[in-house]
């Protein structure tokens, strides 16, 4: 067994040596696609979708139809709604310039487009700086710096996060643009069951809830009339769940979201509107396709070669040229986008039903290493329980190959074949390589019990039509509890019915609500105990190694991880400064996902070797760079593979606003990509930021203290502080401080529950 992070790179020696420091981001891929990804998987149903052009290439000039005329023809006129809560530094000038790609095409004869864009108070400087919230009849310019489009009204700061804003917006685009087919596109952040599409101008901590989406469709096609919408449209992260499909089904004909986050790119505004605007004639499904297809590899901010340089230049720190495959390739790697036909869903959720309920007859311990290992995205529930999206296909594939129980291998292949038969197109990246097109919450019995119940966020509250239809939340229930259900707890019809009131829905999902007094216990649990940790020497130089061993008793282990903290005698406390995987003799996969394979035998041992080596943020600048702890996120195929993740506080030069944050770094020490968090302690949607130079990142350390309790106590404090310069950021090892030590082992079973064994070492100069 072996401690994959220090397989990665050769250790560097701390102050004393010259550092030379790694080429960063793009700088040494060249102008061709030398980075060695794959370009993302596309899959697509049974629709064609219309081949991509190159924008430069075509001359677009539309004219707008007149707002109180339904269009040329008969079936041939759409109403595009985009709604653009951008009323925070993170989206607002990604979200602008979707707006501003928009114009690309903008409205025509058959096709028009509005939008009602919320933009941020000292933030993004563009186009005036103006923070109003705005609406506009899109109008065709090519210009992405302006917008050109024509200002119907402003509405002062309005909350787009209440939802009686979006019913307000919707209705009025419909009343004074009517048109055959009718699309909504809902741009911000998004946390799945959650919601998303925070505003706190006006009202702090305002929000859209997937409830309140619900309430505010109905009462769109309430107010106005119309049948349902064409198309709606999630431009946002991690809304790509069984949940959320669910809910819209009885609204809308079609839909696109992504099970993971999105990059800051967004969505390819002007390849995907063009679509409808020279083929007018085609249905959501087309345009559904469309907005796949085109997702990053037609974006315009890549296929033009100007927006590109500065694309480039703002996201890799590097003023090369790099042509638009290679950039397209980059920015796809973790990347998830699918298109769904909703007239599915009953017979999807009918699939689930069939699967939850032979699941309550088989082996519980089976379901959760399926959950653990299964395909999972970002969580926003903080870093301190496991990840809880999963992909559904990929859990249903682990079943499959997990389990002998024939029922449970019939049921999830079903599901397995009506997923492929409700996916119009999906795409994913190589790091994403176990996603089929809908994840589903799947929480471990930790985050089950903070989220049932009378509880802020309860599930079944927050999705309480997919509550109402599904038996997922039921068997969650019994995975925990051992509390049976029936299919007489599911009302699939929920599902076709748009004006069902909520009070209705709440009722219906009562079923999965934990019993009072019931006792909430995981399968997963893996009763492990360890051996006192024996070192090879309790003193070493810094230049040598120490090799630990420890024998692991138990079953459902998923992760073990080595762990060191450094002891600083003035404080009297010890700094948590690294952890890492340790990797098993034996990998697993399983559609690209790898996970360590521990074998049958009810005891091991582990034996790794460590050398004092520490990690550190760098800018490119030595005298720059600052110590921080990465923690392990993804387990790899390889060290290289690997991913890991650095928490603090992001500050945007221009305004002072500041996020929780996280950055992503990969197993060679590349910067990945930075994500900020709308709520506090890494919770709360979470998007993609776009460094600016100047902007900072203060690192969180991890501090044991003996102050306030004598049997310690983990405090978070601010660490250093590393400012974002002309390059991307790195991860970089160097030699240990000389002093004392702790080394740990740490074995996690597969409901996130750890035990651990730890051991003193002295290392001197």
């Amino acid at each position: 067994m072996n401690n994959k992070k220090d397989t990665m790179m050769h250790k560097k020696i701390l102050v004393l040596l010259v550092i030379v420091l790694m080429v960063v981001g793009f700088a040494g891929c060249g102008n061709e696609n030398e980075l060695g990804y794959d370009e993302p998987e596309y899959s697509e149903g049974s629709s064609e979708v219309n081949s991509s052009e190159n924008l430069e290439d075509e001359s677009v000039t539309n004219e707008p139809g007149s707002p109180s005329s339904p269009g040329a023809s008969a079936g041939d006129t759409w109403l595009v709604m985009i709604y653009q809560d951008a009323d925070d530094e993170i989206l607002e000038q990604d979200i602008f310039i979707d707006l501003n790609e928009a114009e690309i095409i903008g409205s025509g004869e058959n096709v028009t487009i509005v939008s009602q864009l919320d933009r941020y108070d000292e933030g993004f400087d563009g186009d005036g700086d103006w923070a109003s919230t705005k609406r506009f009849l899109v109008l065709q310019d090519d210009d992405l710096d302006s917008i050109a489009s024509e200002e119907i009204e402003d509405l002062g700061e309005a909350d787009m996060g209440d939802w009686n804003t979006l019913v307000d917006f919707g209705a009025w685009a419909i009343e004074n643009y009517p048109a055959d087919k009718y699309v909504l596109i809902l741009s911000d952040h998004g946390a799945g069951w959650l919601g998303g599409w925070n505003d706190d101008m006006p009202n702090e901590g305002s929000q859209l809830s997937l409830k309140n989406i619900d309430e505010a469709l109905g009462s769109i096609i309430d107010q106005t009339g119309i049948d349902s919408f064409e198309f709606i449209g999630f431009d946002a992260c991690l809304m790509g769940q069984l949940e959320v499909f669910s809910t819209i089904a009885p609204h809308s004909r079609y839909a696109v979201a992504s099970e993971e986050t999105e990059p800051s790119l967004g969505w390819a505004y002007a390849e995907f509107l063009r679509t409808i605007s020279e083929n007018p004639q085609v249905t959501g499904k087309e345009l559904a396709a469309s907005i796949v297809d085109s997702y990053i590899t037609q974006d315009f901010r890549i296929i033009d070669d100007a927006a590109r340089r500065v694309f480039v230049a703002e996201n890799f720190g590097t003023e090369e040229e790099y042509d638009a495959e290679a950039v397209a390739i980059e920015m796809s790697q973790d990347i998830t986008l699918t298109a769904v036909d909703l007239s599915g869903m009953l017979a999807l959720n009918e699939a689930v039903n069939q699967l939850a309920l032979v699941l309550q007859e088989s082996d519980q311990t089976v379901v959760a290493e399926a959950r653990v290992y299964a395909q999972s995205y970002e969580s926003v529930f903080g870093d301190d329980v496991q990840p809880s999206y999963i992909d559904l296909g990929h859990f249903a594939n682990l079943l499959i190959e997990e389990t002998d129980d024939e029922a449970v291998q019939e049921a999830a292949q079903s599901v397995l074949y009506i997923i492929e038969d409700t996916i119009i197109a999906e795409k994913h990246g190589e790091q994403r390589s176990g996603s089929t097109g809908y994840s589903i919450y799947f929480p471990n019995s930790e985050l089950f019990e903070t989220t049932s119940g009378d509880v802020d966020y309860a599930y079944t509250d927050y999705a309480n039509r997919f509550a109402a239809a599904s038996l997922w939340d039921d068997f969650l229930t019994y995975h925990y509890t051992g509390e049976g259900f029936s299919q007489d707890d599911a009302d699939l019809d929920v599902l076709g019915q748009p004006q069902a009131t909520m009070a209705d829905l709440d009722a219906s999902a009562q079923s999965s609500v934990v019993s009072s007094g019931a006792e909430i216990e995981s399968p997963a649990r893996g009763g492990i105990s360890l051996s006192s940790i024996s070192l090879s020497a309790e003193v070493i130089d810094i230049e040598e190694s120490v090799t630990m061993s420890v024998d692991v008793t138990g079953n459902n282990i998923g992760y073990i991880y080595y762990y060191v903290a450094w002891y600083e005698e003035e404080s009297d406390s010890w700094l948590t400064a690294d952890m890492g995987y340790v990797g098993s003799d034996e990998i697993k996969e399983s559609a690209g996902i790898y996970y360590p394979d521990w074998g049958e035998e009810p005891s091991f041992n582990v034996s790794m070797d460590w050398e004092p080596t520490l990690y550190y943020i760098s800018n490119g600048y030595e005298d720059e760079d600052q110590f921080a702890f990465f923690e392990p996120e993804v387990f790899g195929a390889t060290p290289e593979t690997d991913v890991y993740s650095v928490y603090g506080t992001y500050t945007f030069a221009k305004s002072g606003k500041q996020y929780d944050a996280v950055i992503r770094f990969d197993g060679n020490g590349d910067m990945k990509a930075i994500y900020g968090f709308t709520g506090k302690d890494g919770q709360g949607a979470l998007s993609q930021i776009t460094p600016s130079e100047n902007d900072e990142f203060t690192v969180t350390e991890e501090w044991l203290e003996f102050t306030e309790d004598e049997n310690g106590e983990l405090v978070n404090y601010e660490g250093g502080t590393i400012t974002f310069r002309d390059q991307n950021l790195t991860m970089q090892p160097y030699y240990g401080y000389a002093g004392d030590y702790v080394l740990g082992i740490i074995v996690e079973d597969l409901d996130g529950n750890r035990t651990e064994e730890y051991a003193y070492l002295t290392v001197m100069e």
